[in-house]
């Protein structure tokens, strides 16, 4: 090679190298990129140098507090420094991005359905993304196997009313123990990021969100639903509205649980309407036209004069929905009219549960005696008058261990012991044990799910009828127990003068005769005119000939209906294989007119036990250790009928890559 050539070479990179080195010591002039790109200069023996031109800075953009109205937070990923992260999706834009109108189009365009959300709902979101950060990692996703094994724990933690912290304490040691005996130490270390308190409440939110927007979307369709709603006291002095929801879905009649308000004691009924307002239509969109059907228990907060709540609820529906006073609240007010010497005995049982229940030691001491003794039962129940059941229950434990409970109090010395000595007052306990019991039976059958109106009515009047019977059993000139077995079994195993037994029947029959007046009182005859004129709903096969069904009162397209359906074999196996309500859904594209008049007899609650059942969860939740819990989402998934989605949630909770 020519010497002066070479020389030239040279002398151009040793320019490059000092340009190149230069460049990268000025503080502050280039960016990385340019650093590389010179260094680059080290490697190159071209003829020509290329003189570096430095780029024009430009400033990085800071987030603001209020870019959160837009559904973005500040990433707190390691060298992600103000970069905006999306809350719904995760997705994580450039900085050049950090401008209003960039966020707004991103979620108008993304997220359409949420631009009407307030700035509480991002917030929420917000504090979601940061858990997520927090224990899942942000650089690394996830694997699905253990994302879905944390919703699955989550979700039965949930089920079971446990505490969040039953995850990581016993469930998590749990497995980890199962998996190292049965597998290994490496298999049982990748169950060690499921679950941890937080993770679980994480999830556990996500699902309640989930399963609330399942619900919604088959409410928002516009389909016919109903309501039930009642308010209790939780241990913190707190007032809890709950709302349960009943609608039409694919097959039969689903009931779930729709919300749960947190209200102050000293709402009015107007103050409460406004909360359910604001929840029903203002959060969930729904339309008040579509409710058909309102039952509560009738007290006087919900239904009293001075409320008003369902006057008004009724009037947002345009009167187009009913009321319905629960059968079971009905029922308890009715049994609680007793006359005054058999409320007498009640007290005195009540009395002597109180003594021994009230002192840890008595109550003690009692169980020990009754295990020694080999006696069935070995303690007594509190008697509360809020419980249905609290009755029944309280009379049959006092009656079965009435001698056991005779010696222990003969023992303590109590003058109590004395109550136990009279034989009319163990005569008197035995029957107030039989009917309480069978009042309990009744009481039972009214609850439970998917109950129909006509199912609840046979079964009042059926026990109307029965009280009748009875009286004139006792009435007759041989009378007869044989429908208290307890009472009859006492009498016959005691001697009880004659005069006694008339007495105590006189009581009896006074007690069963208040019983069928209060009874017809709560349960009159007069409003279950609508289910006679209606009966065809019941059994429409039982009017095949043209003469039955003129008398229903249907108008000529409805009449043609009925006979149409009712002189089919094909559907009347259906109706003998399905509930009431799966048979009228399934007929209801084939006979439109008939099925519409069901919807206001079938579709609203004759009880409001699901209420019940809530109260029962909420109280399991929120107790003396847990109080300070608010429980929206684990009511919502404790107590959903819904079954999550697995895949979608899977989905939505995919970690995106940085």
């Amino acid at each position: 090679m020519d010497p002066i050539v070479f020389k030239r070479k040279r002398k151009n990179e040793v320019k490059c190298a000092d340009t190149c080195s230069s460049s990268a010591a000025a503080p502050g002039n280039v960016n990385s990129d340019h650093v590389e790109r010179n260094t680059d200069c080290n490697l190159q023996t071209s003829t020509s140098f290329e003189p570096h031109f430095k780029k024009k800075k430009v400033s990085a953009r800071r987030y603001n507090e209020d870019y959160l109205k837009y559904g973005f937070i500040k990433c707190e990923k390691p060298f992600e420094n103000d970069r905006p992260q999306c809350v719904i999706c995760n997705n994580i834009l450039a900085n050049e991005s950090l401008k209003p109108s960039k966020l707004k189009r991103h979620l108008e365009t993304q997220h359409a359905e949420l631009t009407d959300k307030p700035l509480e709902y991002f917030q929420r979101k917000k504090k979601d993304v940061k858990l997520s950060t927090r224990f899942l990692g942000c650089p690394t996703a996830v694997s699905e196997k253990a994302l879905l094994s944390s919703y699955l724990v989550a979700y039965r933690v949930a089920k079971e009313k446990m505490a969040h912290t039953a995850a990581e304490k016993i469930i998590l040691p749990a497995c980890l123990d199962m998996v190292r005996t049965i597998f290994d130490d490496k298999s049982a270390d990748k169950l060690k990021t499921i679950s941890s308190d937080d993770i679980i409440s994480l999830r556990m939110c996500t699902i309640a969100e989930h399963l609330e927007t399942m619900l919604l979307t088959r409410l928002q369709t516009g389909i016919d639903f109903a309501i039930q709603l009642d308010d209790s006291t939780d241990l913190g002095s707190g007032t809890t509205l709950l709302v349960y929801v009943r609608y039409a879905w694919q097959e039969d009649f689903m009931e779930d649980f729709l919300c749960c308000l947190n209200i102050t004691s000293h709402l009015s009924g107007l103050d409460i309407f406004t909360e359910l307002e604001k929840c029903i239509v203002g959060r969930y969109k729904l339309n008040w036209k579509n409710c058909k059907g309102i039952t509560s228990d009738g007290a006087a907060n919900i239904t009293g004069r001075h409320s008003r709540v369902i006057k008004k609820l009724l009037e947002v529906t345009d009167n187009g929905a009913v009321w319905n006073h629960c059968f079971i609240h009905r029922e308890a007010l009715a049994s609680r009219e007793i006359p005054q010497n058999l409320l007498e005995v009640l007290k005195n049982a009540v009395k002597v549960v109180n003594f021994i229940k009230g002192s840890p030691l008595n109550n003690q001491l009692l169980e020990t005696f009754c295990s020694e003794i080999g006696a069935n039962r070995t303690h007594l129940l509190y008697h509360t008058k809020v419980r249905w059941l609290s009755h029944g229950k309280i009379l049959s434990r006092v009656y079965e261990l009435r001698n056991e409970i005779h010696l222990f109090l003969t023992e303590k010395k109590s003058h109590l012991a004395s109550i136990l000595e009279d034989d009319i007052w163990v005569t008197k306990l035995a029957y107030l044990t039989d009917i309480f019991g069978i009042l309990n039976e009744l009481s039972l059958k009214l609850q439970g799910e998917n109950s129909n109106i006509f199912q609840q009515v046979e079964r009042i009047q059926g026990f109307q009828k029965t009280l009748l019977l009875w009286q004139a059993r006792l009435k007759s000139s041989r009378p007869s127990y044989y429908m208290f077995p307890r009472f009859l079994q006492h009498i016959e195993e005691n001697v009880i003068s004659e005069n006694l037994l008339k007495e105590i029947k006189l009581e009896i029959l006074v007690h069963l005769t208040s019983l069928s007046q209060t009874f017809n009182h709560f349960f009159p005859q007069e409003k279950f005119e609508t289910l006679r004129e209606n009966s065809w709903v019941k059994d429409p096969f039982a009017f095949r000939n043209p003469e039955s069904v003129i008398e229903l009162n249907l108008v000529p397209e409805e009449e043609s209906e009925l006979l149409q359906l009712s002189s089919s074999y094909t559907l009347k196996t259906d109706y003998e294989a399905l509930t009431l309500s799966a048979f009228w859904i399934k007929v209801k594209e084939d006979f439109p007119l008939l099925s519409r008049k069901i919807v206001p007899l079938l579709l609203p609650f004759t009880t409001t036990s699901l209420c019940e059942r809530g109260f029962s969860v909420l109280t399991q939740l929120k107790a003396k250790e847990r109080n300070g819990l608010k429980g929206a989402a684990d009511m919502r998934v404790a107590l959903s009928s819904c079954v999550p989605d697995w895949s979608e949630l899977l989905s939505r909770q995919a970690h995106p890559s940085p």
